[in-house]
């Protein structure tokens, strides 16, 4: 580069602004008959250039140059000058190490490079495995190569030619409903397809077939099933730019948010293969899944209920979100090309009337939900009437909190902040719902991302351009419009951004994001499921009493911490109840396998979705297998004894005892109280699973020794049971 720029004399002046001796050095040799000049930072570099400047020395001009503008401005370019300086590779830090010989310190970069050919450091591995050799990282696109955007461009614009006619696809034929058109929801305009609804009175025959499927399916090796889910991930990713089209034209989603959508769905593809080889290998599956997905993320998370059935053994009636039925449809359709049956995996396309006939048949053996609180309990309450013990896993809403107290770094928590609380157009289960802001640094923050606010741009999300697209219907943007009403006139202020000019009301479904200022926690009564944040400013001594008020929303889905200080994100981690927490950085975006997914309360019932429990849920055969702990979990010490002395008390029989003291020696070994897992993912980022039991637990039903079987290990964890 330095070359190029010193041949260009006709039309180049070069400078070189460098605190590097060594570089200073090199292109001085380089440019000994050419005209340029050096440059170095005011108060960096003076005994350097001291050597260059005047006749005496290297008779070089030096530029010396300073920023200017206000400490807040420019405290983040010095930063970044010192980070520089000071990091590992820098000269300015080899320099003073004592450690380093002069002859490694003058070492030409050049031939550093050409002894490693360009090589990675073993160290570092590619994106591909960043997860390790047994399970292939996700394919990305790199959006910044123009080359790749005209391919994508091409392909996708190829498939949006098709439209999809998407209808049930079952092991017999069933009768459907009236086929209706799916419109784009950012241009009604353009159709994306049509989908034909099954009749309800059909799905009593869709639950037969998948009951009459459920022992050759089972019978399959678990490597055999794993094969087919790997298969599955290949062709997802060989129809990226097909199933991006659908999430874009169908969903109403970003392209950045396409691409991750079909990431996440390979991701549980392969995750959940490799468990179903090595956790789950030895496990049974408990028969018929019914697999309830939504429309926010269409294809991951119904690929991810999808698979996780599958994978060990379940026979599955999938019924997604109705607003989202095309890209089930062909999502299915790619599955079967991969190798799994017809009639162990089924897809019915209905509104809530078809999830409910599934939910309510007494043959079906579990259920795994994404969706509302509401429908959630629903559900809930139709399985727990039953005598037989279904499975239930369901992930539901949250009004998921960020704290930010005075010590966190302002350009962080806007990023993060817009990023939590406005992609996707705030149609996340994860998203950020309530901001709270010390009150010592809330002035400041908010006019920052108010400014962030209005560089967001709201068109059609299948431009390069747009942030953000639309919200998925009518339905929404009414409930959201009535929400954004009524706040307008309780709140202490609000911002509202605008979009697009060249967007048609009239034929789409666009909420422009927008923040209220809360005068307090009680004007948000539950979850507000677009792009709107309500913000909330708190006093340095009210910490305590704002974590009890989040607490008692219910919820406890993500949470998000911005602070400097370890001993505040300590205070907070140990009290918010959230299934996921994060520090330093955006609430959204789990990552499989990395980051499990799921809260509890009215969250969800767990066990996080891409994580080692999930399977587990889903099959049936002994006690649950533990991760691998880098802490192993510490029992109460105070329980055994209490539990030995009720356990003698009891007045059961000596085997019945003694079956119980068992159970309670070994609660002792494998509780996961205090327990910590470390996840492997992306450098920079440090990923745990720490494991606490709820507050309080309610025992219901069964014999005293079955009671007293499940009062042992919530003892041994220093767990609460009301009885």
């Amino acid at each position: 580069c330095a070359r190029k720029l010193l041949a260009a004399q006709d039309a180049i002046f070069p400078q070189f602004a460098t605190h590097n001796a060594y570089t200073l050095g090199a292109i001085y040799q380089m440019g000994k008959d050419k005209d340029f000049e050096h440059q170095c930072l005011h108060g960096m570099g003076e005994t350097l250039y001291d050597q260059v400047v005047g006749p005496q020395n290297l008779g070089r001009r030096v530029r010396v140059y300073a920023p200017v503008g206000t400490h807040e401005t420019l405290l983040a370019y010095l930063v970044r000058r010192l980070l520089e300086n000071g990091a590992n590779s820098s000269f300015v830090n080899q320099i003073v190490d004592e450690n380093i010989s002069i002859d490694d310190l003058v070492k030409s970069p050049l031939a550093a490079a050409a002894q490693t050919q360009g090589k990675m450091h073993a160290a570092l591995p590619l994106p591909r495995a960043l997860y390790g050799a047994s399970r292939p990282n996700s394919r990305g696109l790199d959006f910044s190569n123009e080359f790749t955007l005209k391919q994508l461009e091409s392909e996708m614009n190829r498939a949006a030619a098709t439209r999809v006619q998407a209808s049930s696809i079952t092991a017999a034929p069933v009768e459907s409903e009236a086929v209706h058109d799916v419109a784009n929801p950012a241009n009604h305009k353009d159709s994306v397809g049509n989908a034909a609804f099954i009749k309800v009175d059909a799905i009593a025959d869709v639950v037969a077939t998948a009951k009459a499927a459920e022992h050759s399916w089972a019978a399959i090796a678990p490597a055999a099933r794993a094969a087919i889910l790997r298969r599955i991930a290949d062709l997802f990713e060989a129809h990226t730019a097909e199933l991006m089209s659908l999430a874009v034209r169908e969903a109403g989603k970003t392209l950045t948010n396409a691409i991750a959508e079909v990431r996440e769905a390979v991701d549980f593809c392969r995750y959940y293969a490799n468990e179903a080889e090595t956790t789950c290998a030895a496990r049974k599956p408990v028969g018929t899944i019914v697999a309830i997905s939504p429309w926010n993320f269409p294809l991951a998370i119904f690929t991810g209920e999808v698979v996780a059935a599958l994978a060990v053994g379940n026979t599955v009636i999938a019924k997604p979100a109705e607003q989202t039925s095309l890209i089930a449809y062909r999502a299915v359709q790619l599955m079967h090309q991969a190798g799994v049956p017809r009639d162990v995996l089924q897809l019915v396309l209905g509104a809530g009337d078809a999830g409910a006939a599934l939910t309510q048949d007494k043959r079906i053996n579990g259920v795994v939900f994404t969706g509302s609180t509401e429908v959630a309990q629903r559900i809930n309450r139709t399985l727990a009437a039953r005598d037989d013990n279904p499975v239930l896993i369901a992930e539901t809403g949250g009004q998921n909190a960020m704290i930010v107290d005075s010590t966190a770094l302002a350009e962080q928590v806007c990023l993060d902040v817009i990023n939590s609380a406005y992609d996707s157009a705030g149609q996340r289960c994860s998203a950020l719902r309530i901001l709270c802001l010390q009150d010592d640094i809330a002035e400041r923050t908010l006019a920052m991302i108010k400014g962030a606010m209005n560089e967001l741009r709201i068109a059609d999300p299948s431009a390069m351009t747009t942030d953000i697209g639309p919200v998925i219907d009518a339905e929404a943007q009414q409930n959201l419009r009535a929400h954004i009403d009524k706040m307008k006139t309780v709140a202490r202020a609000h911002h509202e951004t605008a979009v697009a000019d060249n967007i048609d009301p009239a034929a789409s479904t666009y909420i422009a994001p927008i923040l209220f200022e809360l005068n307090n926690l009680n004007e948000l009564q539950r979850e507000v499921f677009g792009p709107v944040l309500h913000v909330l400013r708190y006093r340095a001594g009210e910490l305590d009493s704002l974590l009890k008020q989040i607490n008692q929303k219910g919820y406890a889905l993500t949470h998000g911490i911005h602070s400097r200080i370890d001993s505040t994100i300590a205070r907070i981690t140990d009290q918010i109840e959230a299934g996921n927490i994060y520090v330093n950085r955006n609430i959204v975006g789990a990552v499989v396998g990395v980051q499990p997914f799921g809260g509890h309360g009215l969250s969800g019932t767990g066990p996080k979705a891409g994580g080692s429990f999930y399977l587990q849920k889903l099959s049936q055969g002994g006690a649950w297998q533990a991760p691998t702990l880098d802490h192993a979990g510490a029992p109460d010490t105070t329980a055994l004894p209490k539990l030995q002395a009720l356990i003698a008390q009891s007045g059961l029989d000596n085997d019945a005892q003694n079956r119980l003291k068992a159970a309670a020696e070994a609660a002792q070994k494998t509780t996961l109280r205090h327990a910590v897992q470390t996840l492997g993912g992306p450098t920079g980022e440090a990923n745990q699973i720490r494991w606490h039991l709820p507050p309080h637990i309610a025992l219901y039903g069964g014999d005293l020794e079955r009671g007293l079987s499940a009062l042992i290990p919530v003892a041994i964890a220093g767990g609460h049971l009301h009885v």
